[in-house]
């Protein structure tokens, strides 16, 4: 008994699964695939998945809220072509970066106005606006030939090295820690948990929940915004269609790290660590020669398995520290009502 007790303790730590999975397939990886754990390669399709990171980490304090933003993929699409635009007009590399975050905010805002202001379902607003960024994006490309800007400032948004590391690397490493701490250190977090938590509650407590939504919301659209600005520096390219699917990419990788789609529950670095899990696998399909169509159907068996896995083990360490806790008694007017261990 007191071995299982320390079982369901050790299984209940938060990312302790994603995390075993993760150097499980490490470890596998670096057997099939020689050059797997090449410095170089690592360095590589981590810089990559920067924009991925980045769109996570705000999709995560929407979900653990109780919402959903589907609108992301598209919103970083069409940051980048902005912001690459105006970078090809001449204009200095500080205008560039504020015309791709202010796209990206815009969209926060309109989703969040429409959302919490009209009480307009999530799902059908962030698919609408996931439409008209990606139309947007469409309608800019045709016009202009988004290709080749010649502001060296702004290439090196992304590409600057410091101990071997890119610039867009750190840039997401910070992103990810200081919104972690928003999340679980400021009154701000404690308000999306209780949100997401449940609403009513919430509202007795005395708590915002559309502004906390609101807020969660403007997040997501303007760290959509800032990944679009790295993604743009790193390609010095933008095409119709940039992006698209990256949104449902961060919605598995928060899934696979335990952020629950139910709301409530969830934290940034595990959602990171959905999304390393996620950008290793396909890596190392790739360098095992593995067709990367086959990465849809992995992608979308993880987001099954991750769910179901999070919630058995949730259930299963929820229901074992109440049989395995002291004895407890509850009261009524006075009478014991009910006894267990």
């Amino acid at each position: 008994m007191r071995n299982q007790s320390k079982f369901s303790k050790f299984i209940a730590i938060e990312g302790i699964v994603i995390l075993i999975a993760f150097v499980l397939m490490l470890i596998f990886f670096s057997i099939q695939a020689d050059s797997f754990l090449d410095r170089d390669s690592i360095r590589y399709y981590i810089n990559e998945a920067v924009p991925i990171f980045i769109i996570t980490v705000g999709l995560t304090f929407v979900i653990i809220a109780g919402g959903i933003d589907l609108s992301i993929g598209s919103v970083l699409g069409l940051s980048a072509g902005t912001s690459l635009m105006v970078s090809m007009w001449g204009w200095p590399v500080w205008m560039a970066v504020v015309v791709g975050l202010l796209t990206g905010l815009s969209f926060g805002l309109l989703n969040a106005v429409i959302i919490t202001v009209f009480k307009v379902n999530d799902f059908i607003v962030t698919l609408g606006t996931l439409y008209i960024a990606s139309g947007a994006l469409t309608v800019l490309t045709d016009n202009i030939q988004l290709v080749g800007t010649q502001d060296e400032n702004f290439l090196k948004i992304s590409d600057i090295e410091f101990l071997g590391i890119t610039s867009a690397i750190w840039m997401a490493l910070i992103v990810a820690i200081v919104l972690e701490l928003v999340l679980v250190k400021t009154s701000f977090g404690r308000r999306i948990f209780a949100t997401g938590i449940g609403e009513t509650p919430a509202l007795i407590a005395g708590i915002s929940t559309q502004k906390t939504k609101f807020g969660a919301y403007l997040m997501s659209g303007g760290l959509a915004g800032f990944g679009g600005v790295i993604l743009a520096s790193h390609l010095n390219s933008v095409q119709s269609g940039l992006a698209g699917g990256y949104e449902l990419t961060a919605i598995a990788s928060a899934v696979l790290g335990g952020v629950s789609l139910a709301g409530g529950r969830g934290s940034v670095w595990r959602a990171i660590l959905g999304v390393l899990f996620l950008t290793t696998l396909n890596q190392g399909l790739l360098l095992m020669g593995i067709d990367p169509l086959i990465f849809q159907i992995v992608t979308g068996l993880c987001i099954l398995v991750g769910v179901v896995v999070d919630r058995g083990v949730y259930k299963f360490a929820l229901t074992h520290s109440i049989e395995t806790s002291p004895a407890v008694s509850v009261f009524s007017g006075g009478k014991q009502v009910k006894s267990w261990r």
